[in-house]
């Protein structure tokens, strides 16, 4: 593989930190020292993942081609879409910024590719939970986490973005690849695999190609994501309406929530009366629930409503500033003359 075959996309948001430990991974990759290209796309309105990118780029292997791209329009559709405009490979993969790879993840998610070609290949992907964190905490590892018991091979349900590698050439070329509608809401990335399913793309699962999500503190926390729960819920009602609308559908999706609603909210409410530590599943599966019912209801994840590890550009310089320093810096990056011995 040379780095006119693939290339890795990472949006990025006010979060210098887990930028650097995202492209720290990919320095370590296997397939690093055959080279790919990487995209950081910088959504700040500021430009704040500038300094950090520079630092990076400055300590990357000659085997990395690094680009940088600012996209002030808010919202991680816009990202990505900017992305694979600059992008000249026939191969991309996503990584999210909140994201670490193992050192083998491309070369895994590569031969999964090789042996079924599919348009999507997708891989699992494990929290990183804080040792604080303990009430609801297995709910939280199983919320954040991508692991279905699949054996490696074609699959029927397509997963999100992060951690997935696509065949450009099998994705339709009809519009923009993710839906702008969606920017602030997350579930941009489910018209596009519809259409790549109504085009007759296939989906593949690379079991051994893991990657490590490390959530945002602010996130660890059941109001952010028993809101991202109704989101979920949303999805079918959502494909059901925007793309050729099937009223049909949609209250069929609706009766299966108003459903699911009553059975769980039922089972939670019994859970909570005797304490019970699994609870917080039954709150979940009953707000997805809801949101196939207030299918108009809208809460925003990403863009200006995303939360951030740095607030003001001014703490981001700082913290840029302070980045060569070990104890700042959990996942610095190896020098190149280390990469090469590799």
């Amino acid at each position: 593989m040379t780095s006119d075959v693939l290339t890795v996309v990472i949006p990025t948001y006010n979060r210098p930190d887990s930028l650097r430990r995202a492209v720290a991974s990919l320095v370590w990759q296997g397939a690093a020292r055959s080279g790919f290209r990487l995209i950081v796309v910088d959504n700040s309105a500021d430009a704040s993942a500038r300094l950090t990118f520079d630092t990076l780029a400055e300590q990357a292997p000659d085997t990395l081609t690094l680009s940088y791209l600012h996209v002030p329009e808010a919202g991680v559709a816009n990202a990505r879409n900017a992305a694979l405009k600059a992008l000249d490979t026939p191969l991309v993969a996503f990584l999210d910024d909140d994201q670490a790879a193992p050192t083998h993840w491309l070369e895994q998610l590569l031969e999964a590719y090789k042996t079924f070609g599919a348009a999507v290949t997708f891989g699992p992907v494990h929290t990183m939970l804080p040792d604080s964190v303990t009430k609801h905490r297995a709910y939280f590892e199983d919320f954040f986490a991508r692991e279905p018991n699949l054996s490696p091979g074609y699959i029927e349900k397509p997963f999100g973005c992060g951690n997935c590698l696509i065949d450009v050439r099998q994705v339709p070329s009809k519009g923009a690849w993710f839906d702008t509608r969606m920017n602030e809401s997350g579930g941009e990335d489910d018209l596009l695999f519809e259409r790549i399913r109504s085009n007759g793309g296939k989906f593949a699962w690379a079991a051994n190609a893991p990657v490590n999500e490390f959530p945002l503190p602010q996130r660890i926390s059941l109001k952010y994501t028993l809101r991202r729960a109704f989101a979920y819920g949303q999805g079918p009602v959502t494909l059901a309406r925007k793309r050729k609308p099937r009223y049909d559908h949609l209250i069929f999706w609706i009766l299966v929530g108003g459903a699911k609603f009553g059975l769980h909210f039922l089972r939670w409410l019994a859970l909570r009366v005797i304490g019970h530590k699994n609870r917080a599943y039954e709150a979940d599966k009953a707000v997805r629930g809801l949101g196939k019912i207030f299918f108009w209801v809208h809460f925003r994840f990403y863009g200006t409503s995303t939360v951030t590890q740095v607030p003001t550009q001014k703490k981001q310089a700082l913290t840029t500033a302070s980045a060569s320093t070990p104890a700042n810096d959990s996942s610095p990056l190896p020098p190149a003359s280390e990469m090469a011995r590799r």
